[in-house]
């Protein structure tokens, strides 16, 4: 059968390899988890040794989810590893053969019938080395067509050979990235080679922000804490890495101000995430980071998380406030808009920053804001239909509005990265311009989630209500059954106070 092989997260997965079977049929589900679990070759059982040293026969390592379309992107770079485990296995079992084997020796024609066999065979033989023939010519002198201009070629020639140097550049493009591939094969394997015996531990935070789990955001923040601890140990060898090393490390971190939600949930969670890659690999009898607790002083709380009042209209105020002629359209119209919206839906602002006018529309005759991945980065990666407060409606927020248009409202299309992206820029841009104003709560722009909350509790509005419309994951199971009608939706954001400031 012949094997089609497509590039797929940066290595080749072979559709008809292994046993005739696709890579999905690796996962093994016990209980609710998904593991990878693959079968040593019968021919090569004995080649690979458990940490017991008993002859494996499979490999079988959790991938810590419940998706199962997750699952299957997860166990990528196991399928890559255990290929070049059993490519290289089947290398060194080819290299202890003889290359030149004896042949038995031939017996002589016992009979006419088999002289004339051997007579056809030869026969067949000599036809298919001249058909091989003149297939190469027809190609050498469809070659020396190809090369001829465009007016000299029909029109069936200029077609094929269009269509020849698509394939030709779709060619060039996999042999490069062949030997991308093979270059960073062996940029591993001389590493690996320079510690033996060792496991970087870069590395396999490197193989964890491969899987796509985390966003690049998170990858890029996480990164240099991975890179703090091998600095605090000295090395870079995971099988070293103790308990009592990351307990030092954690102290250290303490004592030189980091918050405990700070370390735990970035310092631990990188170093906890990649450890765990070794773990599941069986290169480590246990994750050391797992569970680790922290333990450091409550910070110190001076003032609430929440706008005041007069911090509220101080912001509302600016924002109906001509801006300067030198700003950028977009920018201006953040400046109006993103804090009014942020005001009246409690929502994320990077989820407002990255709106697109066919995110402003009506469902069911209730205008509404819709809050979706499509648009950008959303924390809980699902959409929610926000209804808009008649305070918005009645300053216009819906002229804005055009149905399928996905140009966006607050950035200029095509700017920023995928790290420092438009919306994430262009947010941080506002906390700049509201601290100018003379505003000091901590976080200038997420202060009003926390105000949302306030406000809303005032108002009496259920709790699950506010979550539902903020985007909060729900405090219980039973929570996440079922959906919160529209219209309740929109009967809580009425209940919402108007903000009454100068030029409303």
């Amino acid at each position: 059968m012949r094997k089609q092989r497509f590039l797929t997260a940066g290595y080749y997965s072979d559709v008809t390899a292994r046993r005739g079977k696709a890579m999905c049929t690796y996962l093994l589900r016990i209980g609710p988890k998904y593991y990878f679990r693959r079968q040593v070759p019968k021919d090569l059982v004995g080649h690979f040794r458990t940490a017991t040293g008993k002859p494996r026969t499979e490999w079988r390592y959790t991938l810590g989810t419940n998706d199962r379309e997750e699952a299957k992107r997860l166990l990528r770079p196991h399928a890559a590893d255990t290929d070049r485990l059993i490519d290289e296995a089947r290398a060194r079992v080819a290299a202890s053969v003889p290359e030149h084997p004896t042949e038995p020796p031939q017996k002589p024609a016992e009979s006419k019938r088999e002289a004339e066999e051997a007579q056809a065979a030869e026969a067949v033989q000599k036809r298919s080395q001249a058909r091989y023939e003149a297939r190469s010519e027809y190609r050498r002198l469809a070659r020396e067509r190809m090369l001829l201009s465009t007016v000299e070629l029909t029109d069936e020639e200029a077609s094929w050979r269009d269509l020849v140097r698509e394939r030709e550049q779709e060619l060039d493009a996999l042999r490069e990235a062949v030997e991308g591939q093979r270059a960073f094969n062996d940029r591993l394997a001389a590493e690996n080679q320079r510690t033996a015996g060792s496991i970087p531990l870069m590395p396999l935070f490197e193989r964890y922000a491969a899987t796509g789990s985390a966003s690049a955001v998170t990858i890029k923040k996480w990164r240099p804490r991975v890179a703090s601890l091998i600095e605090h140990l000295g090395h870079d060898d995971a099988a070293r890495i103790t308990r009592a090393d990351l307990n030092s490390w954690v102290a250290s971190l303490v004592a030189g101000g980091l918050t405990k939600k700070t370390i735990t949930g970035q310092h631990l969670a990188a170093v906890r995430l990649a450890l765990s890659i070794a773990h599941d690999d069986g290169l480590l009898p246990d994750n050391p980071a797992k569970g680790l607790t922290v333990r450091a002083p409550k910070p110190t709380k001076l003032r609430s998380r929440d706008l005041s009042d007069d911090e509220a209209r101080t912001i509302l105020e600016a924002a109906l406030q001509p801006q300067p002629k030198d700003l950028a359209s977009s920018h201006a119209l953040a400046r109006r808009w993103v804090p009014w919206i942020m005001a009246y839906t409690g929502a994320r602002v990077g989820e407002v920053c990255q709106l697109r006018r066919m995110d402003l529309r009506e469902e069911n005759g209730v205008p509404v804001i819709v809050i979706t991945p499509d648009a950008g980065s959303v924390k809980t990666h699902e959409a929610r239909t926000v209804p808009i407060h008649p305070h918005l409606l009645e300053q216009g927020l819906m002229q804005l509005a055009k149905p399928g248009d996905a140009t966006p409202l607050f950035y200029e299309a095509g700017s920023g990265s995928e790290v420092n992206t438009a919306p994430r820029l262009r947010a941080a841009r506002l906390g700049e311009w509201v601290r100018s104003l003379g505003v000091t709560v901590p976080q200038p722009n997420h202060c009003w989630r926390h105000r949302f909350k306030t406000v809303a509790r005032g108002a009496g509005i259920e709790s699950y209500i506010a979550d539902v419309l903020q985007g909060h994951a729900p405090s219980n199971e039973g929570g996440r059954y079922g959906e919160t009608p529209l219209g309740v939706l929109r009967d809580a954001v009425c209940k919402l106070p108007r903000y009454e400031v100068k030029g409303t």
